[in-house]
């Protein structure tokens, strides 16, 4: 009578490695999942720890930029007053050349950080924004009403430029119109940094704050 022993011991062990097998398949494979799981998380909470440095950074960055632009901008429209009140009460020429020299000093300050605030504006705030702080289009179509900042500061400068070298025989220039014109600038002004103010607040700065891929040219003399 043939022994069933020897099969029976047999299938035993084939159990047990079956059984350890999927005891190793199961451990690689919650390693696997496990590390995969623990790998997710931490990327996600350092791209979340970026995401706030670089909120800060662009915060940062708007901030320092909306105090630079408002101090230039304040002394640009002082001396430019300054500027009137000279032609306006026929200054001693010394005296209207000192103010004049006052206010090309804010223009020149203004220039030559122009480009980087142009290029700080469209990579923090996007180029619609950048459109209101410069727009070459309608900046050149010479209508004041569609002026950018940059367009109205610059139409400003050239008439004020004319009044400055008028000869005394010319008629005094229209003050109250000058004024009016800053006046719509300052308006202008007001209106962005209440929305960049806006925008920082909502941490809506930065690139991913707007779509990419919306770039203009540089220009450099924004006088």
């Amino acid at each position: 009578m043939p022994s069933t022993e020897e099969p029976r011991k047999t299938s035993t062990i084939s159990a047990q490695i079956f059984d350890l097998l999927k005891v190793g398949i199961t451990l690689v494979l919650t390693g696997l999942i496990g590390g995969g799981i623990t790998y997710y998380y931490q990327e996600r909470a350092h791209r979340a720890q970026q995401e706030q440095a670089d909120l800060a950074t662009a915060r940062q960055s708007a901030l320092t930029f909306l105090r630079e632009v408002g101090d230039i901008l304040e002394q640009r429209r002082h001396f430019a007053l300054r500027v009137l009140d000279t032609i306006q009460e026929n200054a001693p020429p010394a005296e209207r050349d000192q103010v004049w020299k006052d206010y090309m000093n804010a223009v020149n300050a203004w220039n030559v950080k122009w480009n980087l605030y142009r290029a700080l504006v469209l990579e923090q705030f996007g180029p619609e924004m950048q459109k209101r702080f410069y727009d070459e289009k309608a900046d050149s179509e010479a209508i004041w009403g569609n002026y950018s900042i940059t367009g109205k500061l610059m139409s400003f400068h050239n008439a004020l430029e004319q009044l400055h070298n008028t000869t005394p025989d010319k008629p005094p220039p229209d003050a109250k119109a000058m004024e009016k014109l800053y006046s719509s600038i300052s308006q202008d002004t007001y209106t962005f940094y209440s929305e960049v103010i806006a925008r920082i607040q909502e941490g809506r700065i930065g690139k991913q704050s707007w779509t990419a891929g919306n770039t203009q040219n540089d220009h450099s003399d924004a006088r």
